[in-house]
């Protein structure tokens, strides 16, 4: 029996552990790739805000560490997806900024691995992906 105390949801934070030598590249990227906010930094770790107020809000920890997985093993993780209202223009913007891009079963989507090893793909704010379901 399923009650309501038992039923989980995703919060709305994450975090990724990058190597120091990386810290400007992940800022340039969550800030003016994504448009993300730093709303607190610190010589360990960065924390980004993204999305707008009237869609929720994302927070995203880079926690900067020496002792990192390899990029081909980081892409094995969670992957987070991206929601925008022009898919094609962000995808652009991520591709110019120039990152990793994975080969997926969804060739219509951009899959990227961005910097400090995080998997994302990049879909249509107003997309309902609820059609995945049994």
């Amino acid at each position: 029996m399923t009650t309501s105390a038992s039923i989980a949801s995703i919060g709305n934070h994450a975090k990724l552990t990058a190597r120091p030598a990386d810290r400007s590249h992940i800022r340039q990227f969550y800030q003016e790739v994504l448009g993300g906010t730093i709303t607190k930094r610190s010589t360990e770790a960065d924390f980004f805000r993204l999305g707008a107020p009237s869609g929720g809000h994302f927070f995203i920890a880079a926690i900067y560490d020496g002792r990192v997985l390899p990029a081909e093993d980081q892409v094995k993780s969670i992957w987070l997806e991206l929601r925008t209202a022009d898919p094609a223009v962000l995808s652009a913007k991520i591709r110019a900024f120039g990152v990793t891009e994975l080969d997926t079963w969804e060739k219509n989507r951009l899959y990227f691995q961005a910097p400090g090893g995080q998997v994302f793909r990049v879909v249509g704010a107003d997309e309902d992906l609820s059609r995945f379901e049994g």
